[in-house]
Formats: C-alpha cells, sequence, structure tokens
C-alpha cells in the first residue's frame, strides 16, 4: 500500500504543477458557472410567470433543487465526458512514450499498485474538479430562500446527488486509466477513451425503441440512467453497484495490460 500511495501522490503533485491541470479546472468551473446562471434565471423567469399567471399550486412546487441542481448536475456529466478522458490520457500514455513504464515495472512493485496508484491520483484531481461546484448550492442556500420556502435547497438530495457524481466519474476514470494504458499517444488515449464513454453514455438511447428485456439491458448500461436516483435524493444498492462494477472493470483491464507489459 505504500508504493500505492508514493504513486499516487507523484501523480496528484504532477496534476497540481502543470498548468494544463488549472486549465481544465478553470475551464470546468467556468461552464458549469454558465449553466448555473442560465439555470437560476430560468428559476426565477418561471416563478414571475407562474405568479403573474395567478398558479399557486405550480409555484408551490417549484424548488432550486429540482429546477436548479438537477439540472446542473446532469449537465455536468456532459463535461465529464470531454474533460475527464483528457484529464486522464497521460497517466500510463506517458510512461510508455518515455519508456518509464518499463524502469517502474523493474523496482519492486507490483502492477496492480502502479495501477491503483495512478487512479488513486486523478480521481482526487476529479474530486477536487468536483467540490469546486459546491460553490452553487452555498450560493443557492445563501441567497435562494431561507427555510421552509418553496424555493429551499434540499440538502439531502443535494448530498445524494455529489455522492452520484462521484461514484459517476470514478468509473469515467477507470475508463480512461484503461485508454491510457493501450496506447503510448496521448491523442489515442482521449479519443479512445471518450468514446468508450460515449457509448455507454448515449446507450440508453437505445432502450427508447426496444421492449422487455432488450429495454432493460441497454437501460442498465446506460451510465447516466444509473444517476437518476441520486439526483431525486434516492440512493439504490443496484446502481452503487453498477459504477463500483464498472471501476473495477476499468481497473481490472488497466492491470493486465501493465502486467502484460512486464513481459514483452
Amino acid at each position: 500500500m505504500r508504493n500505492t500511495l508514493a504513486i499516487a501522490g507523484k501523480e496528484a503533485r504532477i496534476y497540481l504543477t502543470t498548468w494544463t491541470s488549472y486549465i481544465l479546472f478553470g475551464a470546468f468551473l467556468l461552464i458549469s458557472a454558465f449553466f448555473f446562471q442560465r439555470l437560476v434565471i430560468e428559476f426565477q423567469f418561471r416563478s414571475m410567470q407562474y405568479m403573474q399567471m395567478q398558479q399557486p399550486g405550480v409555484l408551490e412546487q417549484m424548488n432550486l433543487t429540482d429546477w436548479v441542481m438537477g439540472p446542473l448536475f446532469l449537465n455536468i456529466t456532459v463535461f465529464f465526458l470531454f474533460m475527464l478522458p483528457i484529464l486522464t490520457m497521460r497517466l500510463l500514455a506517458e510512461e510508455r512514450r518515455t519508456k518509464t513504464l518499463e524502469l517502474l515495472m523493474t523496482s519492486p512493485v507490483r502492477a496492480w499498485e502502479i495501477v491503483l496508484g495512478k487512479y488513486l491520483g486523478a480521481l482526487a484531481m476529479m474530486a477536487i474538479m468536483l467540490a469546486l461546484t459546491t460553490v452553487f448550492p452555498l450560493l443557492l442556500a445563501i441567497y435562494g430562500g431561507s427555510s421552509g420556502t418553496t424555493g429551499a435547497l434540499d440538502w439531502h438530495t443535494v448530498a445524494t446527488s455529489y455522492l452520484g457524481m462521484l461514484l459517476l466519474g470514478a468509473s469515467f476514470v477507470s475508463v480512461g486509466l484503461f485508454a491510457s494504458s493501450v496506447t503510448d499517444s496521448q491523442i489515442v488515449a482521449v479519443i479512445v477513451g471518450f468514446a468508450a464513454l460515449l457509448m455507454f453514455y448515449v446507450i440508453g438511447l437505445a432502450a427508447r425503441g426496444e421492449e422487455g428485456f432488450w429495454q432493460a439491458f441497454f437501460e442498465h448500461l446506460s451510465i447516466t440512467g444509473h444517476l437518476d436516483g441520486f439526483v431525486r435524493g434516492i440512493i439504490k444498492v443496484g446502481d452503487v453497484v453498477y459504477y463500483l462494477s464498472l471501476v473495477f472493470v476499468g481497473l481490472f483491464l488497466s492491470h493486465r495490460v501493465v502486467d502484460a507489459l512486464r513481459y514483452r
């Protein structure tokens, strides 16, 4: 475990001392802030509209959690789809290109320690990206209305949404790590990682034209479909198991690739 933490710490230091990481963090926060602003404006517009139309029943059902934070989390999944393959592209691809992976494997470090250490380093950066967005619910809690009002924020749902986003991000990172392990080109790693994640992202659309077994099958494979429960404040064991299984598969395949390189 010491070797794993040492590799993870090294990766975290590399991320935090390179300008590309800060550009990625800044772009992610800027885009998230733009969509947050648009969602708040839309919420205010709809509130005024229903108030002028004298529809108190609809107005009472409106809240910041469902109208602002829920859609924002779904938008963040799209940002993750593009940005996390960039975050993970250099993890193993750069090591292969510079031939330092072979040197690392000649040291008393096992393949699974290398893979897990790389993964934990990237996972920490993803968690930082996600933590940056906590400023948005805090702003809503301060300026969006006190508890007991129709617009008040439901912190339980926000917390479960962040848990779901963390699990989704963890699965994205594991897929990106595997993509980085199969090539020595960072560009190819981004393309492979994005293509794999896009497949999981859009496969839920295939369920719309199906019925019975195939509909359930495609819905189960959809990586965003398992986020819906978290965004509604519901934690389902099946959704947690799905994301953890995807993390395991990504790490297992990455380990197999790295371990195979040892005997070349």
